[in-house]
């Protein structure tokens, strides 16, 4: 070998271990597929000595390459353009998977002339697991000078180099995909179970859609059991309220079908599916393109379906997509059963609890309704006032249901009696707090409603029973339910006395407001009375009225009452 010969394979090699040196860099760094291409572009127009190349994808199943990576004065006119697979050298390299070289592109019959004065050419097929992904193709090596074995020797090796780089990508990037929807289900799977809210639940469900399947939208459809329709339960996105309003019947539309069959679906392209019902789109204004739809099943029945609707990116969503749906819907169906029985035994504690104040109340043939009232009264008060949550709402809401639930432990004669308590009764009769205490605390479940049930007839200027408690010591909760047991009492009838008219009612609340009744609860009861909510509520007269408050209740009226002593 002649000297010359010798130096140039010495600077082949050295050129060749640099760009080894580099791509090695490269398979260590988080890039982006077209960032790795781009830089494979670069070292093989380097290695080759030449001034322009294209790198192309390839569509297998399409059959078409398109331009992915342009180098050189085309770059701006061909970026994005298409060509089929049957034309040009491209397509051969492509379908054959085989490299292709020619000095003379003005007499192979190959070429497929792409713009500009190209001389010569030299593609390689870029292939991973006997699959083409791509053709890289460099032109006109700098001199004028015809390409060599030694440069398709580079540029093949540049070439496979980067394949392997490239599935390394592939399978890293598929890696930390599941890995993020694994962590994302996870995330979702916990934050579905941490609340036992029908209605928590399904909007979390909902809002995981889009974050989890990559959506533009989502929808939760149940299934009415009565009507054997579909309805949006929940919909996303601005279009979200007049997509409630469509039902589907079973079977009707994508989701319809998904319902009867209880089978998932992928649908690429909507319009291309006779399942597809138009009118949602036309009601919400909404464009649909495509969507992955799949059951929710409790115990092998169908209660409602899923939709994740648009893929991101303007991609279609895959099999891959359709087994995490599958695992997110069987989370959201655990939830909602979950919630849906939690619901179930909630309702019948309440409609246990208040069948007992009823059955309480029967004692009483001129109490019957108080208990409702009172409960209702409660809830029309605590709606108007600030920084209350839902979980006190729900504790008033017991609270004023057993309220009085002492008033077993009172005799007969001192609650049936049909006229004003002498200072035994009425001493006797202030006594049933405590009775409650006595029978709630055998109830784990119930200790939080005692103080409420306890203390309804504290005042704020310590002047109430049974401890005589001041302001800030006595429950909110105590302070919600005087005011309404109050109200009620003042403004029913029993036979020794006539209720009072609403307004004057309202004043004498008004005129003990800070003294017997908290001043902020009065003021709510105020907006709600103001609101019409009270108003709604409906006061009895007759045999079967109910009179419970300080001024009117047996327990606390005196033989001669006196007007300050109307209230809690």
């Amino acid at each position: 070998m002649e000297k010359k010969d010798y130096q140039r394979q010495v600077d082949l090699l050295n050129i060749e271990l640099d760009i080894y040196r580099q791509i090695g860099g490269i398979a260590v760094k988080a890039l982006s597929t077209e960032t790795i291409l781009s830089q494979l572009m670069d070292f093989s127009l380097k290695a080759v000595q030449c001034s322009s190349g294209t790198i192309y994808i390839f569509d297998e199943k399409k059959k078409d390459l398109t331009f992915k990576i342009i180098k050189g004065p085309l770059a701006r006119k061909l970026k994005g353009r298409k060509m089929y697979a049957d034309q040009g050298i491209v397509g051969l390299v492509a379908t054959l998977k085989k490299p292709y070289v020619s000095n003379d592109l003005s007499k192979d019959k190959n070429w497929l002339p792409i713009g500009g004065t190209q001389k010569n050419v030299m593609a390689v097929p870029l292939i991973i697991k006997n699959r083409t992904i791509g053709v890289m193709q460099v032109f006109d090596k700098k001199g004028g000078k015809p390409f060599k074995n030694e440069d398709l020797k580079m540029l093949s090796s540049i070439a496979n180099h980067f394949a392997m780089i490239m599935q390394s990508a592939s399978v890293f990037n598929d890696l930390q995909n599941r890995i993020r929807q694994s962590a994302t289900l996870q995330e979702v799977g916990s934050l579905l179970i941490s609340s036992l809210d029908p209605k928590i639940v399904r909007h979390r469900a909902m809002e995981a859609i889009t974050k989890l399947m990559r959506a533009q939208t989502g929808s939760l459809l149940m299934v009415d059991e009565k009507t054997h329709e579909l309805f949006f339960e929940v919909a996303l996105g601005e279009a979200g309220a007049a997509v409630k309003e469509i039902r589907l019947k079973m079977g009707e539309g994508i989701a319809g079908w998904v319902a009867v069959s209880g089978k998932p679906l992928i649908v690429p392209d909507v319009l291309k599916d006779r399942r597809f019902q138009g009118k949602v789109d036309k009601k919400s204004k909404f464009r649909t393109r495509n969507m992955i739809c799949v059951p929710v099943v409790i115990k092998g029945k169908v209660i409602g379906v899923l939709q994740a609707i648009n893929r991101l990116g303007g991609l279609d969503f895959t099999r891959d997509d359709l087994r995490l749906f599958q695992l997110f819907s069987n989370q959201v169906a655990i939830a909602l059963d979950n919630a849906r029985l939690y619901q179930e035994i909630k309702e019948t504690f309440y409609a246990t609890s208040e069948a007992l104040a009823e059955a309480i109340e029967k004692r009483d043939p001129y109490t019957g309704g108080h208990t409702k009232r009172v409960l209702e009264y409660s809830m029309a008060i605590v709606k108007f006032m600030e920084g209350v949550t839902p979980e006190f709402a729900e504790l008033l809401r017991l609270s004023a249901v057993l309220h009085d639930i002492g008033k077993i432990g009172v005799a007969d004669s001192i609650l049936r009696k049909q006229a004003p308590l002498d200072n035994d009764e009425a001493e006797a009769m202030r006594q049933h707090p405590l009775y409650g205490v006595q029978i709630l605390k055998h109830v784990p479940q119930l200790k939080d409603i005692i103080p409420g049930m306890l203390y309804h007839h504290e005042k704020p200027d310590g002047r109430g029973y049974p401890e005589g408690l001041l302001d800030g010591q006595i429950p909110l909760v105590a302070k919600i339910i005087s005011v309404a047991d109050t109200y009620d009492a003042m403004t029913t009838t029993r036979p020794y006395r006539k209720g009072l008219p609403a307004e004057v009612a309202i004043g004498e609340l008004k005129k003990f407001s800070g003294t017997q009744f908290d001043g902020a609860v009065v003021d709510a009861f105020l907006k709600a009375f103001e609101a019409g909510t009270v108003q709604g509520i409906v006061t009895h007269t007759g045999a079967d009225i109910n009179i419970l408050s300080p001024a009117a209740q047996p327990e606390n009226r005196q033989p001669e009452d006196k007007p300050e002593e109307r209230g809690a």
